[in-house]
């Protein structure tokens, strides 16, 4: 075989492992693979957590991880970020695009099962890293960043 032809083989392959890495091929499709494999991404592992979010959002959750030290002690994040809850949970959740990098996760918020459940809106705010969509931040329910909650709990005098 041409020695072009390897190197043509070996691009592929290597184009596709980084697309095989990748959370999805869009935003919205980025979002959904997300919210289902990383529902709770602050507590995923650092290998995990360096390929699906941005490099800003990883500075931010390694130093909140640090933080919290080796028994898990809560820093910044003292509630579930989609939710803006401490109880509760999203059901049947639907993605749909809001910008180029801005995908809306939009779900039905129920404390149990037999409570009503109401409408209820977070973002994702997503940023091309490595070839890849990365989530950049995360804008919860009430409108608040997790990005800039994190960045002002460390920055502020005292922090972790």
């Amino acid at each position: 075989m041409p020695l072009i032809a390897l190197v043509a083989a070996g691009l592929l392959v290597g184009a596709g492992d980084t697309r095989a890495a990748c959370l999805g091929d869009t935003p919205v499709a980025t979002a959904g693979a997300f919210y289902r494999d990383h529902y709770t991404f602050w507590n995923d592992p650092l290998p995990s957590l360096e390929r699906i979010v941005s490099a800003r959002l990883l500075r931010l959750l390694k130093q909140d991880r640090a933080c919290g030290g080796d028994g898990g002690e809560v820093c910044a994040i003292g509630a579930d970020p989609w939710l803006d809850a401490q109880d509760g949970e999203a059901r049947d959740p639907r993605f749909v695009a809001e910008s180029e990098n801005m995908v809306q996760v939009r779900y039905r918020f129920a404390l149990g099962d037999d409570q009503p459940s109401q409408a209820q809106v977070a973002r994702l705010r997503l940023a091309r890293e490595g070839g890849c969509w990365r989530v950049d931040d995360l804008i919860g329910p009430n409108g608040g960043s997790l990005r800039d909650a994190l960045a002002r709990f460390h920055e502020s005098p005292g922090a972790g």
